[in-house]
C-alpha cells in the first residue's frame, strides 16, 4: 500500500491529470492520498466559492460508453443508478450551485439505458493511452452511436482487463471542444478498476474492510461511488472555472469516501443508498448552505 500511496502522490504533484488546479482534469482521488491530504487541513472548514463560470443550469442528459467488456449484470448495475439518481434527495443537493444569473442546477438526469449508452468491444485495443478518452466519445457519436448533446455529460466506463494510464485512478471529469468541433462537450472517466488499485478507490475496502459491495461486484460498486462524485462536479463546475475551493477541490473532493449513515445489505456490506431495486455505497456531497458540510440527502 505504501508503494501504491507513493506512487500516486508523485502523480499528485506532479501529473497535469491529476493535480488539483484550477485548469487541469479533476480527480477523484484514491483513499489514502485523500486521507492524507485532508489530515493536513483537518480542522479547517473548507469554504467553496463561485469564480463566475457556468453551470449545467439545465436538465442534464446521460450517456455511458461502455468500453471492452462487460456483463448484464454489470450493465444494470450502473444502469439502475444512472436512472435514478436524477431527482432523488442524493442528488438533490447540486441544487444549491448556481452561475452569474442565479441559474440553479436541476435535480434532472435523463438517462435510457438503451438509446443512452453504447458498448464498444475493444476498438482501440486493450491498452490506452494518450486523449483515448476524447477519442472514444468522439467516436462513440461520430458513429451515430450517440447524439452531439452540449447538456450531456458523457461517461466512460472501461473494463479492468483494459491498461490505462496510472493518471487515471479513481475517477475524473473534464470538458473538451475536440469531441464535437466547436462544441463544449463535458465528460466523466469512471473505470472499473483493476486488483492493483481496487482497494484504493473502494469505499466498500478502504473505509469497512469490506470482502465484497452491496451488488456483490466491487468494481462496479466502485464504478457507481465515483460517479455520484463526478456528475455532481460537473453539473457544479462543467467548465472548472465555477465553484471550487481556494486549493482547487471541488463538490465531490469535499467528501471524497465520506458515506453518512449506512445500513447493512443482504450480503454482509455497507451501504448508504437505494437507488431502483438496488443497494449502493455512495459518497456525500458538499452541502454549502445549512448545514455546511457534507450532505447524505437534503
Amino acid at each position: 500500500m505504501k508503494k501504491i500511496l507513493a506512487a500516486f502522490i508523485g502523480l499528485f504533484l506532479t501529473c497535469p491529470a491529476v493535480a488539483q488546479t484550477a485548469d487541469a482534469k479533476k480527480n477523484r482521488l484514491p483513499h489514502d492520498l485523500d486521507q492524507q491530504l485532508k489530515e493536513q487541513s483537518k480542522g479547517k472548514t473548507p469554504v467553496i466559492k463561485y469564480h463566475g463560470g457556468p453551470v449545467m443550469s439545465a436538465a442534464t442528459d446521460l450517456y455511458v460508453v461502455y468500453y471492452g467488456s462487460f456483463t448484464s449484470t454489470q450493465h444494470n448495475i450502473l444502469d439502475t443508478f444512472l436512472q435514478n439518481l436524477g431527482g432523488s434527495p442524493a442528488f438533490n443537493i447540486n441544487t444549491e450551485y448556481y452561475d452569474s444569473h442565479n441559474n440553479h442546477v436541476q435535480n434532472i438526469l435523463n438517462y435510457n439505458p438503451t438509446a443512452d449508452s453504447y458498448n464498444d468491444a475493444y476498438s482501440m485495443g486493450k491498452s490506452l493511452s494518450g486523449n483515448f478518452d476524447t477519442t472514444l466519445i468522439h467516436n462513440a457519436i461520430s458513429g451515430g452511436h450517440l447524439p452531439a448533446d452540449v447538456n450531456g455529460i458523457y461517461i466512460l466506463t472501461v473494463s479492468p482487463d483494459v491498461k490505462l494510464p496510472n493518471s487515471v485512478w479513481c475517477a475524473y471529469h473534464y470538458h473538451s471542444s475536440a469531441i464535437v468541433t466547436g462544441d463544449d462537450i463535458k465528460y466523466a472517466v469512471a473505470a472499473d478498476p483493476p486488483a492493483s488499485v481496487l482497494s484504493s478507490c473502494s469505499g466498500n475496502i478502504a473505509n469497512y474492510h469490506d470482502k465484497t459491495s452491496p451488488n456483490g461486484d466491487i468494481g462496479m460498486d466502485e464504478v457507481v461511488d465515483s460517479l455520484i462524485h463526478e456528475i455532481s462536479e460537473t453539473v457544479t463546475d462543467p467548465d472548472i472555472n465555477a465553484w471550487f475551493t481556494s486549493n482547487g477541490s471541488e463538490t465531490g473532493d469535499l467528501c471524497n469516501f465520506t458515506y453518512g449513515t449506512t445500513f447493512i445489505a443482504p450480503n454482509g456490506s455497507h451501504a448508504n443508498y437505494t437507488f431502483g431495486s438496488r443497494n449502493y455505497l455512495a459518497q456525500e456531497i458538499w452541502s454549502m448552505e445549512n448545514p455546511v458540510t457534507c450532505v447524505q440527502s437534503h
